[in-house]
């Protein structure tokens, strides 16, 4: 073990090297995070909480600002085993059973809007179009993942923030076969290239 010592004695300084002795954590740096729900650090670092759509506890996600991309964390709870799409969108909303921006019937957190588009982007892959998140047979769920499509700044949104959202399904990322198209219907069609075809908003975390 003498090849990790750093020759220095023991000391009870918090925060310093070699690490304490004294079983109490060091201190916060910038950007870390106490890690509950709900509370948003700022700096390089957003993290807050998910709801389900009866207001309940449906996991954490974080994001991190790193040199040219943003670390995506989330971790879920309470969900049905399987893939889910994970896009975050448009609107830092997070209601039960609203009605679409754009109008249309009701729906949980579909106040909400599309996927998050930014600096003009406006192709497929969104700017909020994130990897599915598997759910394990327990309900819950981890992801580790990384964009270079977006910025915090942009999740801040001059403080309007974003919704990050968990589908019912999982997200085909527009990729389905030309042979299934029909006559005058290509695939993938404008529907698929903007939700996933990811179904039902199972879970919303508000990010700001």
């Amino acid at each position: 073990m003498t090849g990790c010592s750093t020759d220095a004695e023991p000391t009870e300084t918090t925060g310093t090297v070699p690490p304490v002795w004294t079983g109490s954590p060091a201190p916060l740096t910038t950007g870390e995070i106490p890690g509950h729900p709900g509370h948003s650090p700022g700096g390089n670092v957003l993290s807050t909480g998910f709801l389900d759509a009866d207001g309940g506890p449906a996991g954490t996600v974080t994001f991190v600002e790193r040199a040219g991309f943003v670390e995506v964390r989330a971790e879920v709870s309470g969900l049905e085993p399987g893939f889910h799409g994970f896009h975050i969108h448009e609107r830092g909303l997070c209601e039960p059973d609203p009605t679409p921006p754009g109008g249309g019937e009701p729906g949980d957190f579909l106040s909400a809007g599309g996927h998050m588009q930014v600096g003009g982007h406006t192709g497929h892959p969104a700017s909020g179009d994130l990897t599915s998140i598997h759910v394990r047979e327990g309900g819950t769920g981890t992801l580790v993942t990384s964009s270079e499509a977006f910025t915090l700044d942009d999740l801040r949104n001059d403080g309007q923030g974003r919704a990050v959202i968990v589908h019912a399904d999982p997200d085909n990322f527009a990729n389905i076969p030309t042979r299934y198209s029909l006559p005058g219907a290509p695939v993938p069609d404008e529907h698929t290239l903007s939700t996933g075809d990811a179904g039902a908003r199972v879970a919303c975390a508000v990010i700001k």
